[in-house]
């Protein structure tokens, strides 16, 4: 009997393993067709390709929300990638990638939300402090915009965009020394940069 039982487990194995191959193999030869597609800006061809064998893996989800969004099909982009999202919480990518499409619909709210979830694993994340700043500073909450382009800065002192988005948080907040150091830096970065000079005269 024992023979028989490992005799039916290294078969039911050797089954599984086959399927499993052939599987991969299939969803292989669907990327691979889909990628040919996308060269060709073939947007819907390269969503064909891959529905085809659709089982929702991350993987397929991640590249579909990608595809959507290439073919001008938000909303269903920002479902694809929600569920890349949902299976892997704490990976960047479809984080960024649900982005494209909620700033393509104008949902800053939930773009904003995005950004501070990123936030959450990885509080130094240079993409996500920069532009959840910009999305306060367009709220002209310049105290608590300042703070995540202070990160920036930290992180990268001679960037233009941190440096300048900075001094005009530091200007409407009345620290105009703090925004004459940060827009004469813009300076050295864009020598003569008019936004930079104009900014600078305000802080006279």
């Amino acid at each position: 009997m024992d023979l028989v039982k490992t005799f039916s487990t290294a078969l039911l194995l050797l089954l599984l393993g086959g399927s499993f191959q052939a599987a991969a193999q299939d969803q292989s030869a669907a990327f691979a067709a889909s990628y040919a597609a996308e060269a060709k800006a073939d947007y819907p061809g390269a969503i064909t390709a891959l529905r085809t064998g659709y089982s929702g893996t991350y993987e397929q989800n991640l590249r579909l929300g990608w595809l959507y969004f290439l073919a001008k099909n938000y909303t269903t982009a920002s479902s694809y990638y929600q569920k890349a999202v949902e299976q892997r919480p704490y990976a960047l990518e479809p984080k960024f990638g649900l982005i494209k499409p909620l700033n393509a619909l104008n949902q800053v709210a939930q773009m904003q939300s995005a950004y501070l979830s990123i936030l959450k694993i990885d509080p130094q994340n240079t993409q996500a402090n920069y532009w959840v700043g910009v999305i306060l500073l367009n709220q002209k909450a310049y105290d608590k915009a300042a703070r995540y382009f202070e990160r920036v800065v930290n992180l990268y002192p001679f960037d233009y965009d941190a440096n300048l988005s900075l001094a005009w948080c530091y200007l409407n907040m009345g620290r105009k020394t703090d925004a004459r150091v940060l827009y004469t830096k813009a300076l050295l970065i864009r020598p003569n940069d008019p936004t930079a000079t104009a900014g600078l005269k305000r802080t006279q």
